[in-house]
Order: structure tokens, then C-alpha cells, then sequence
């Protein structure tokens, strides 16, 4: 067994491709190689973490200080699967002389408890798993890590949190992988506005943020969620679940958080565009704003803090109520390359929608080759929209080096990671302006539920899936559970059965409400991605404004499979026309095949999929201004019934009822 588990390990490690390879063209380039540097071939020395620093005092002996009396060295020499980011003896000598101290015995047990924890991730991750953005799993102090590259002399250099140097890595241990730092990791304590006002390169867009008072809109942490308890077992140990004859372990979020993302133009973007200054900005914001919301045209100009005022929401439509990583947007789980294996780029982009602290407005995220894109159109390279690009964190440091030579400063030490969110550089000016919103937006909107409450990013659950270690939730944020508290977990379906490999799942007696996104004024048909089974229940879904809801149609069994005459599932044929007619066929009856764009771990399709469908809930025309809900509620009586909920389709007549047939896509 132990031979058997080092061998698959081993494997592992040489047969990825480093997916750090993020170029950014200015007047500089930064490029990564795949081609390890000599020193950092892998090893395999039989060893437990301990027993690797253990034999290297030289290197990590103030490090082993700091695990033992922290308890974590125990922990260390323990099977498991750890990945231990070890400072050198040079690293924690700077660490102490930064806070004043002669060594590590001045350090009190609650520091040397947090440094360790900052070290430490409960999953072996080599930098082959890994891709330019945030590690998937946080460390032992919940905080995430950012993982990025930069070309040097020698070849690639990789980074954590854009400071620590990883100057040996990838060294298998028995319990795990060993990377060496040159520096501490010292996660920052700021909050958002704070880390956003020290760095220089975005100071235009920070006067925006301060003026508009919306700075106080994302200083919140665990203020609404003080209230929230859980058990210690229930956030180590966790519990076991049970669906479909098989056993699953989920765990419960230690604490209930409100993250942010701010999206922010550097100082160097805006000049690109002629905004030199706050005025520029804010006669920027009033001629696109003037535009979309001509009735608040000249009426709140001066009116800074208003939610109408256009500076407000310029400034409103760059954040986020969600915590997002670059490699969280679209595509979860690092090591797996969805836009390859399952998604089909020459059919669609990987796409997810987020709301926006601007009232009523929504946001596209593209994910094509090229990218992560706001408010793209098109497929790949062949866009009607580009959209404005997100830079990697790679990227983000060369932008931000390159503005602060261009100022005559030397570059401070940057991180886009606060205590309660996180910020990314845009390569052009994002608004909501009306090529958006009647453009870009007018077109099949495929909502994943993963981002319908800001709960299930914020505990970190997006690309944290394994059935080993699931995110499960005694309460979401916005969902009303109607006095019946089902077993509800976020969690990977296998790459074959989930878009995304993205679902929450309900296990119980359950019934829930929830509320929609705002999607832009228009006649939609409303949709409801579901796969049946026979541990499935009936359920009854209801329409509408909170207190005026309609149920739509009779309830849905969906232990039934498409080929019942009620659905009328065929596969398809080679004929065409009869494939079409088929799908018309099962429109009627309020069904559709599920998308042909989504492999099934890369071979069969979800289209050829027979327990895979869309219902059609309602048509309905939307107003952006109102709210509306959806209920979902299980109308037998069976404590056991498991609904996994994936998608919601919002489909404008456009596209449902346009010149040109829908596409399968």
C-alpha cells in the first residue's frame, strides 16, 4: 500500500504540465517556462514532512521551533496529505527582526500558532497541480494563497502571495510535498479599502471609491453573521452523508465571512483613455451613465454617495459581493482543465454571470483561451464583444512594476489579498453602458447556482469539492429553508454529470426559496438544468415576486428518465431535420436536451446524455428594478430525496423565438 500510494504520487507529479504560463506584452514581457530548473527536479527521500526539515537544520531549524511549539509538528509526521511551505532559517531570522524580536523563544504560542498555520494546507498540491491564481484550498488559517510566476535569469520563479519565493519545490515527502520559501508568509490583516489605498497605480480609481462613500460598502467581514455557531467536530471532523449507495464527508464552515472582489483599472488605463484626474472620471461615468439611465439624466450629478449618481455607479459596477479569485470565475478545481477536457471551446466559453454592488446589474465572465473577459461576446477569438480582460496575478505584478518605473518610484511589495477580499488590475475601462446591456446581454444567460448566493464563494466551497471533504451549509445567505434544514453541500458531481463541475445538492425533507439575479429588462424563457434518478423526489417549483409567487405548471418527478413519453427523449441521429423536430417535440411537452458543449469527462456528450434536461419553467417578461424568487419544494414525503440543483437558464425571445433556430450549445 505504501509503495503503491508513493508510486501514484510520483506519477502525479511528472506527468502535469505547469500551468503558470501567463505572458503579458507591454513594453515588457514576463513568460514561464515549463522546464524545471536543475535544483528542482523532483525527489523522493521516504521521509514525512518532519523527518524532511528534521535532516536539514541548516535550512528549516528555526521552522521546526516555530511547528513544535505551535503543535503542528506532531501533525507533520503524521500520514496525510500535506503541503508544507517551509521559510528558510535566513526567512524567519528577517520575520523576527521585522517585529522586533532576537528569536523564536520571544514569539508567544498564539504567533507561532499562526505562522504555522499560514504554512500549512491540508492537501499536497506540487506546482504542477497548480495554476496562475489562488491555490484551491485555503491554508490552516483559512486564508487563500495566490500563485504566480516570473521569468529570471536562471528560468521560471514562482511566488506566494506575490513575495515569497519558492527557491526549492516540489520535494515528495511520504505525507505529502515540501516547497522551501525565502520569505514568511504574512497573509495580510487589512481590509479591502486598505490594501487598495497602498498601492499607488490604482490611487484614481481609491478617490472614486472615497468620494462615492462605497468605500464603506466593502469593509464588512463577519458583521452580519455574528450570531453564528457550530460545533468543533462539525468544522474538523465533519459528518457523513449518504446519497446514491454511496457515503460522502462534508464539513461546515467554521465562521459565516462577507468577502468582496473589487475590479480596478490602474492610474496608466485611464490615462490611455484621457482621465487624468477625478474630474476626467466623473465627466466619464456621466456621459455612459447619462446614456444607459437617461430618466436620471443632470438629477443626482452632485450627489455623490447617491446609488443614481453616475461616479456611484461607475465605481458600484467594479465590485463584487463574492470572493474571486482569477481561477474561480468560471472554471473550478486547479488540476483539472475543464476548457479542454469537458468544456468545448469552439462551441461556447466558459461562462459565468455574478451580480454587482450597482443596483440591478449583472455581470459576464469569460473564460476563452486568451483569458478571463468581463462582458465578452462571441466564442473564442471570434467575438463581436472582446470585453475587458482580467490580468493573472503574473500579469498584475508586471502592470503594476512597470506603472511604478514609469512613475520613478521603485515597486512596493503589492497584494491583492485582503482579510476580506481581494482586488485584480483590468486592461481597459469596465462599464455598464448599452452595448452591455442590449448586446452582450442579449443572449441565453446560463446561471450556475454556485454564484446565485454569495454564501457558497465567500466559505471558499467553489473548487473545494472532493466527496472527501465537501462544503456543506447550515444556512445560505438569501435562501429560506422554510423551517425544514436539509443536508445541503457544494460539491463536484464528477466532471461528467455538472457544468463546471459545480452543484449543490439537497438531501431531506426539503423546501427552499431563493431569489434570482436582476438579468436586463426583457421576455425571457426561464429554465431549470436537473439530471433525474431514482432517489429523486417530486417537487413543486413556484414563480414570482416574494409575497405574490404562482406555482409553474404541475410538480416534476424527476425520478423520471427522458425517454418517457412524458419527456420524449431520442437520442440523436444522423438526419438533422429530425433531430430538430425531436427537440421541438419535447419543447412542447417543457423540456430541452441538455447543452452539446459540455463533454462528459471528455468523451460522451451531455446532449447524449438521457437523465440530463432542461425544464422550461415559465416565459416571463422581467423587470431588472423587481425581485423575483424561485421556490422549490418537495412535495412527497421522503427524508432521504436528493436534488441536485446546477444551472438556471434565463433565455430572452431573441434567441428562444429569433429569425434563427436556438443552437444546441
Amino acid at each position: 500500500m505504501k509503495l503503491k500510494r508513493l508510486e501514484n504520487l510520483y506519477k502525479k507529479s511528472l506527468s502535469l504540465t505547469v500551468l503558470c504560463i501567463s505572458a503579458l506584452t507591454l513594453s515588457l514581457t514576463t513568460s514561464c517556462s515549463d522546464e524545471p530548473e536543475e535544483e528542482n527536479y523532483y525527489t523522493f527521500t521516504g521521509e514525512m514532512v518532519s523527518d524532511y526539515l528534521d535532516s536539514r537544520p541548516e535550512l528549516y531549524s528555526q521552522f521546526v521551533k516555530i511547528l513544535q511549539r505551535s503543535g503542528m509538528y506532531g501533525m507533520m509526521a503524521t500520514y496525510g496529505s500535506y503541503t508544507c511551505f517551509a521559510p528558510t532559517n535566513d526567512a524567519v531570522n528577517a520575520y523576527l527582526a521585522q517585529h522586533h524580536m532576537a528569536s523564536v523563544d520571544e514569539m508567544t504560542k498564539a504567533e507561532c500558532d499562526t505562522l504555522s498555520w499560514n504554512h500549512i494546507i491540508q492537501q499536497a498540491y506540487f506546482t504542477t497541480d497548480l495554476s496562475d491564481g489562488n491555490i484551491p484550498k485555503t491554508n490552516m488559517n483559512e486564508r487563500f494563497l495566490t500563485f504566480s510566476c516570473d521569468s529570471s535569469a536562471t528560468g521560471v520563479v514562482y511566488y506566494l502571495n506575490m513575495t515569497s519565493k519558492l527557491i526549492v519545490r516540489d520535494d515528495s515527502v511520504e505525507n505529502g510535498v515540501v516547497h522551501t520559501l525565502d520569505r514568511v508568509i504574512q497573509p495580510s490583516k487589512l481590509y479591502l479599502p486598505e490594501i487598495i489605498s497602498d498601492d499607488p497605480c490604482v490611487s484614481l480609481f481609491y478617490s472614486a471609491l472615497t468620494l462615492t462613500g462605497l468605500v464603506d460598502s466593502i469593509r464588512a467581514y463577519q458583521d452580519k453573521y455574528e450570531d453564528y455557531t457550530i460545533s468543533e467536530d462539525s468544522v474538523n471532523k465533519g459528518f457523513i452523508f449518504h446519497r446514491t449507495g454511496e457515503n460522502y464527508t462534508a464539513r461546515y464552515p467554521a465562521m459565516r465571512v462577507q468577502r468582496y472582489t473589487a475590479l480596478i483599472e490602474p492610474n496608466s488605463v485611464y490615462a490611455a483613455k484621457g482621465i487624468n484626474n477625478l474630474d476626467d472620471l466623473k465627466a466619464y461615468a456621466k456621459q455612459v451613465y447619462d446614456e444607459v439611465y437617461p430618466a436620471d439624466a443632470g438629477q443626482y450629478d452632485e450627489d455623490w454617495t447617491n446609488r443614481k449618481n453616475p461616479l456611484n455607479r461607475f465605481v458600484a459596477y467594479h465590485l463584487l459581493p463574492y470572493y474571486g479569485a482569477i481561477n474561480d470565475f468560471t472554471i473550478s478545481e486547479s488540476g483539472i482543465d475543464y476548457k479542454t477536457t469537458c468544456s468545448m471551446p469552439n462551441l461556447i466559453d466558459a461562462t459565468d454571470w455574478y451580480t454587482t454592488l450597482m443596483p440591478a446589474t449583472v455581470m459576464k465572465m469569460s473564460s476563452p483561451s486568451e483569458g478571463l473577459f468581463i462582458n465578452r461576446k462571441g466564442v473564442a477569438a471570434n467575438y463581436s464583444v472582446r470585453g475587458v480582460k482580467v490580468y493573472t496575478p503574473t500579469e498584475m505584478k508586471s502592470v503594476h512594476d512597470a506603472d511604478m518605473s514609469a512613475m520613478g518610484t521603485e515597486p512596493n511589495v503589492l497584494n491583492q489579498q485582503a482579510l476580506n477580499g481581494i482586488y485584480h488590475y483590468l486592461d481597459d475601462v469596465l462599464t455598464y453602458n448599452t452595448q452591455t446591456r442590449d448586446v452582450v446581454f442579449n443572449d441565453r444567460i446560463r446561471w450556475d447556482v454556485v454564484t446565485m448566493s454569495t454564501e457558497f464563494l465567500n466559505a471558499g466551497a467553489r473548487g473545494n469539492t472532493n466527496r472527501e471533504d465537501l462544503r456543506a451549509f447550515k444556512a445560505v445567505e438569501g435562501w429560506d429553508f422554510h423551517g425544514h434544514t436539509p443536508t445541503l453541500a457544494l460539491r463536484e458531481r464528477g466532471v461528467w454529470m455538472a457544468t463546471y463541475s459545480d452543484a449543490v445538492d439537497l438531501i431531506g425533507q426539503f423546501d427552499i426559496t431563493f431569489k434570482l439575479p436582476p438579468v436586463p429588462a426583457n421576455t425571457y424563457e426561464i429554465r431549470f438544468a436537473y439530471g433525474s434518478g431514482t432517489d429523486r423526489g417530486v417537487v413543486q417549483i413556484y414563480f414570482g415576486e416574494k409575497d405574490r409567487m404562482m406555482p409553474m405548471g404541475l410538480p416534476i418527478d424527476f425520478r423520471i428518465w427522458g425517454p418517457d413519453p412524458s419527456i420524449g427523449w431520442v437520442a440523436d441521429g444522423d438526419d438533422e431535420e429530425e433531430n430538430r423536430a425531436i427537440d421541438k417535440a419535447m419543447h412542447n411537452r417543457g423540456f430541452m436536451k441538455e447543452m452539446d458543449s459540455w463533454n462528459q469527462g471528455g468523451s460522451n456528450n451531455l446532449r447524449a446524455n438521457n437523465g440530463k434536461f432542461r425544464k422550461i419553467l415559465t416565459t416571463q417578461t422581467l423587470d431588472p428594478e423587481k425581485e423575483y424568487y424561485l421556490r422549490i419544494k418537495l412535495v412527497i414525503e421522503n427524508s432521504e430525496a436528493e436534488l441536485p440543483i446546477n444551472y438556471f437558464e434565463f433565455c430572452p425571445k431573441s434567441v428562444y423565438a429569433g429569425l434563427n433556430a436556438e443552437d444546441t450549445h
